[in-house]
């Protein structure tokens, strides 16, 4: 089973409820058209070639690299800023198209979801079989809400959460993962972190080989060498905060793991395991009528310092899940580094796909032998897509290419 064979196979496109202005206004947006970019990549990117700061650059969604995708994307407004862009585009990988104007920039609240076409190949009859029995399962009951494994990137490494060694206080700690090579960073990226790791605190004999962002910091600490406080505030601020949700976002996922269980023993549930990087996701097969109007409504904490939990059993689930992580929520808040703020927010324990349709069942032109089907639906913002097709393929194994 493979997702993701081309930029084709994976299509997003993002929906708002924003009206534009013909007229300008304080930033200028555009609909952002891109395959095989990483949304921070091209922003850096954009940034650079317009000669203005990442900081006056602003999108709602994070938009995977490998796929075809559209998002909104505002640009702080200046003379001359919308035909420097215009002049830019298109290129080969993306494109941007002028919407209008806004007084505000572009933020994840503007959008309300996103439209998914997914084609799955190089299935076996018997996965194809069990995909389409599992559809069913999706359409009427939807899913656990988790965050998906693309959540937890910079915990890809293995090697623990960033986030939580920033919430501790470890800023060392913190900064020695910010350099810990992954299976998924390019050569040269993996050579420099290596480099640093091997020669830690003796900066300079990494420096040559250092570029962007990494040369910025030991830069600062081949003049500073314990200064690992300052070299954090050197990394990317958008970075900082999406590590920081990281963590909270992996303690959703275990709270809602352990809801799921005490509702597995409440009401009988079936309930299958998938491994993934960070533990397991459960999977129901089914839910009683009653139990499922009451998920649908059912609100789980992502939590944080100022997480207000008045539900005595998940507040019990939460406290069980931190003790296991030895934090307590008044730690879940970031001190002594200027401009970075995360809050505690609550998430749906389950979500339901909309206009969920499997089109497209048949022969797979690029696998030999093997079938193909494809997935069309709507998300509202925060769910993933990628976690509705591993419930397709609940006791088979997704290949997401590349």
């Amino acid at each position: 089973m493979k997702i993701k064979v081309n930029a084709e196979d994976f299509i997003v496109r993002e929906e708002s409820a924003l009206h534009f202005s013909e007229k300008p206004r304080a930033h200028v947006v555009f609909r952002l058209s891109k395959q095989d970019w990483d949304t921070f990549d091209l922003i850096d990117l954009l940034a650079r070639r317009l000669g203005i700061p990442t900081g006056d650059i602003s999108f709602g969604g994070i938009k995977d690299r490998y796929g075809k995708t559209e998002q909104l994307i505002s640009f702080k407004n200046r003379r001359g800023l919308k035909a420097a862009i215009g002049a830019l585009s298109p290129q080969k990988n993306f494109n941007l198209s002028f919407l209008g104007y806004l007084s505000v920039p572009v933020a994840a609240k503007d959008i309300l979801g996103n439209h998914f076409t997914i084609t799955i190949r190089d299935l076996s009859a018997h996965e194809l079989e069990r995909c389409l029995a599992n559809a069913e399962i999706v359409r009427q009951w939807g899913i656990p809400n988790y965050y998906d494994e693309q959540r937890f990137g910079s915990a890809r490494h293995g090697k623990g959460f960033m986030g939580k060694e920033i919430f501790r206080g470890s800023r060392e700690r913190a900064l020695r993962l910010y350099f810990e090579p992954s299976k998924f960073d390019d050569r040269r990226t993996r050579a420099l972190k290596s480099c640093v790791l091997e020669n830690w605190t003796h900066w300079n004999r990494c420096l040559e080989s250092a570029f962007g962002e990494y040369r910025r910091i030991l830069t600062y600490l081949s003049g500073h060498r314990q200064a690992f406080h300052k070299a954090l505030s050197l990394i990317d601020r958008r970075f900082l905060v999406l590590v920081l949700n990281a963590y909270q976002s992996f303690l959703f996922n275990q709270i809602l793991s352990r809801y799921l269980l005490i509702l597995q023993a409440e009401h009988d549930l079936d309930i299958d395991r998938h491994l993934y990087s960070q533990g397991h996701f459960l999977f129901y097969r089914e839910l009683p009528e009653h139990l499922n109007d009451r998920l649908l409504g059912q609100l789980l904490p992502v939590p944080g310092w100022d997480s207000r939990i008045e539900d005595p059993r998940i507040a019990e689930i939460t406290a069980s899940v931190l003790e296991s992580e030895a934090i307590e929520l008044r730690d879940l808040k970031v001190r002594q580094m200027s401009g970075i703020y995360v809050n505690g927010v609550e998430r749906s324990a389950i979500v339901v796909p909309q206009n969920f349709a499997v089109e497209g069942v048949g022969e797979d032109e690029l696998y030999k032998n093997s079938k193909r089907m494809t997935l069309k639906f709507f998300l509202t913002r925060g769910g993933y897509a990628t976690l509705i097709v591993k419930r397709l393929n609940v006791g088979g194994q997704a290949y997401f290419a590349p």
